[in-house]
């Protein structure tokens, strides 16, 4: 099986978007305009995809370097303090003096299926500028992860490619999990998109967002075209189906483990934090994968709020995948 090079005890640090989550549950239909629609319970969490992400990364016991901005508000605290209790380092977190935290509103059906409605706020203030000011924090740090693009409605195409061109320039590892595009993926965005994509070690989109970057209908397929833009991997997440890759012209599934959904809000970023932990530790692609399929599973079962799953819980229930020794991987 393909292996990444260099991915081995690399820290890691964490830019996008932080905002909050307001999510309730329970809404199986949307109301129309003028109409209400009850739901079964809420929840407000620290978020978005660089909260989610660094969150998981936290509770599995490799807290990054977070890059990235707060409003002064009563949220932003919520936020800082969250990511300190995992251990994050804040110092290239920015306080957007007089602004407010952004906030999504997440609505999820029974079945876990979710959509959202989102006012970005002070992280309208982030661009790369803001990434330039801390850059000397990241002198440690050889991965570089980019989530959440679209929530950052100043960080333009051209200053992501600048920002992983220079990464890429110092060695560093660069990988890219945009998020959904709100303006519904107009072409110079997927051209500019495409772009970035030449200066990205790891691409991790969703399935909706392969096949509209892409133009292709199936999997394969649209991973393939993906790679030919020019990251080293491109990994799709496929929700219930598991998560595909492609590297080096190889390509493989590892299948989702049975899991009982409960709510599937930030499932992709905690994917993407379990397939960190195995990336950092030198496994193989596909061990890292079925790694971070092990630590959604948990983390979307989970009935009692937003709890991520620790590094012993997932290796305990990685090993429903029988073809690992995870005791020796997790020792190497």
């Amino acid at each position: 099986m393909s292996k990444l090079p260099s991915g081995k005890d690399l820290k890691i640090a964490v830019t996008g978007n932080l905002n909050i989550d307001l999510i309730i549950r329970g809404i199986n239909t949307l109301p129309e305009w003028g109409q209400e629609k009850a739901g079964r319970d809420y929840t407000v969490v620290a978020s978005g995809q660089a909260g989610y992400l660094s969150l998981a990364l936290g509770y599995l016991g490799i807290p990054p370097v977070v890059i990235g901005n707060v409003g002064e508000d009563s949220f932003g605290s919520l936020i800082l303090r969250s990511l300190d209790s995992v251990g994050a380092e804040l110092s290239s977190v920015e306080i957007s003096k007089g602004k407010t935290t952004g906030i999504t509103v997440g609505v999820v059906r029974d079945d876990g299926e979710r959509a959202f409605i989102s006012d970005f706020s002070c992280l309208r203030d982030y661009n790369e500028h803001l990434i330039e000011r801390f850059w000397p924090n990241l002198s440690s740090c050889g991965i570089l992860c980019l989530v959440g693009l679209f929530c950052l409605p100043s960080f333009t195409m051209d200053g992501v490619l600048s920002i992983f061109q220079k990464a890429r320039s110092q060695g560093k590892l660069t990988l890219l999990d945009t998020g959904w595009d709100p303006n519904n993926w107009q072409e110079p965005t997927k051209i500019g998109l495409q772009k970035i994509l030449a200066a990205t070690t790891i691409f991790l989109p969703n399935s909706d967002e392969a096949f509209v970057i892409s133009g292709k209908s199936t999997i394969e397929e649209a991973a393939q075209s993906l790679a030919d833009y020019g990251p080293e991997l491109v990994i799709i997440k496929c929700g219930g189906r598991g998560s595909y890759a492609l590297h080096k012209g190889e390509g493989f599934w590892v299948p989702a483990l049975p899991t009982e959904v409960f709510d599937t809000v930030g499932a992709g970023d905690v994917f993407n934090a379990g397939f960190l932990y195995g990336f950092t530790k030198g496994w193989e692609i596909n061990q890292c994968m079925a790694f971070g399929n092990a630590t959604s599973s948990l983390y979307i079962s989970e009935v009692a709020g937003r709890r991520y799953p620790l590094s012993d819980e997932v290796l305990s229930h990685a090993k429903n995948y029988r073809n690992f020794d995870w005791e020796l991987l997790n020792r190497a």
